[in-house]
């Protein structure tokens, strides 16, 4: 019933966003359009799997955690979602940014300076935005008391090494707790100028071992942040940042899947199978091959029939990131709707769920145009183009 639940509500949404023409403003066919598109399906379930483990939670205990296993089942669905979403994000930042690799005009400081200002105004901006939208909302309900600790609290979150606490404010209950990835692509970023300046060292013969060394070393990071954080954090979508480099590494080569119908069905196939199939402990490296094999074919600008170049949800992929750090809220809003005020039954989900993709969709839009766009106008130009005219190979 749940899948169920999502398949029409999001064609719903995607209905009424056509109909009021919500791509004017933000729709952008620069890059490869079918990664633009593939950020709003990413996005939408990520946040699909947070809706559906409230509506469940109303009337079922949730015990779809790490322990759970089933080979082949719905179930699964509730477990796979959100890694579907994130490991897949994670191989397009990898696709995106270990192409400033290739700057061999620029001197590791003006790449370091370029890379780092173009990401400090793409994404803090908004997340400090998301942050004092929680900090409001805590003030307001009076979970959050003012105090020196509640400062250092709040400071530290805001600056990506926090925890899911303000004062007495749990901040995951209000956002779903979405901040702990961002902490990984910060760890990418960083990684990438140390591996430009050891790759000019090396006279770029060992640039792909850097690489893997770098990843590695994120994923022992990882490991150690789930073992002894504060936050919960699963270091196994660090394995997607090598996939997204062989994406681009081997690019020339992947083209030829760009038209191919064939590896457009093979990928909406391995899409079902990935959320369907258990994703437990070891068996995430199958997860990880069907998401690997996804990416590459639409990294090559494969559309896979057609969906993901829908101008809808291309305009959707434009404010994915304003739409992962803001439907948590969205959906905050709808938790203080009484349950006993409707019915629990497939249409009173459906329609619930209608609306909050609608919101969620919305908000971002508003978001991206009022807090990201304004900074994203001034980040950096020529990094900006060189980054565009590369993606468009």
């Amino acid at each position: 019933m749940y899948i169920l639940i999502m398949v029409v509500s999001f064609c719903l949404a995607l209905l009424i966003l056509h109909t009021f023409s919500y791509h004017r403003g933000i729709y952008n066919d620069k890059g490869v359009k079918s990664i633009s598109g593939l950020r709003a399906f990413l996005a939408s379930i990520v946040a699909f799997s947070h809706f559906v483990h409230y509506i469940y939670g109303l009337d079922h205990p949730w015990v779809y955690d790490k322990h759970y296993f089933s080979w082949f089942s719905e179930e699964n669905f509730f477990v796979n979602a959100g890694k579907f979403g994130v490991l897949l994000f994670f191989m397009i930042s990898a696709f995106l940014f270990y192409r400033w690799l290739d700057n061999a005009a620029m001197t590791p400081a003006e790449l370091s300076q370029k890379l780092f200002r173009s990401r400090l105004r793409r994404i803090v901006p908004m997340f400090w935005f998301s942050g004092l939208l929680i900090i409001g909302i805590g003030l307001i309900q009076g979970a959050l008391v003012p105090s020196a600790k509640a400062l250092e609290d709040a400071v530290l979150w805001l600056f990506f090494v926090g925890s899911y606490h303000i004062g007495d404010l749990n901040t995951s209950v209000v956002n779903s707790g979405v901040e702990w990835t961002l902490r990984l692509e910060w760890l990418l970023y960083l990684s990438i100028p140390v591996i430009y300046w050891l790759n000019r060292m090396t006279e770029g013969r060992y640039k792909t071992l850097l690489i893997l060394l770098s990843v590695g070393i994120i994923f022992v990071i990882g490991v150690a942040l789930r073992e002894f954080g504060k936050t919960y954090t699963d270091p196994r979508p660090v394995l997607g940042f090598a996939m997204g480099y062989f994406a681009y590494k081997y690019r020339d080569r992947l083209a030829m899947l760009q038209h191919s119908r064939r590896a457009g069905m093979l990928c909406l196939a391995l899409a079902f199978f990935a959320l369907f199939f258990t994703s437990n402990a070891y068996f995430y490296v199958i997860f990880l091959a069907c998401l690997t094999v996804i990416f590459f074919t639409v990294s090559s600008g494969n559309a896979l029939l057609g969906i993901l170049e829908n101008k809808t949800l291309m305009a959707i992929g434009e404010v994915s990131y304003s739409l992962y750090l803001i439907h948590g809220l969205v959906l905050y809003g709808i938790e203080q709707i009484p349950a006993r005020l409707y019915p629990h039954n497939f249409w009173m989900f459906t329609l619930l769920s209608t609306l909050f993709f609608v919101a969620a969709f919305y908000v971002a839009k508003l978001t991206y145009l009022w807090v990201e766009k304004p900074f994203i106008g001034r980040s950096g130009g020529k990094a900006k183009s060189s980054m565009k005219s590369t993606a468009s190979n």
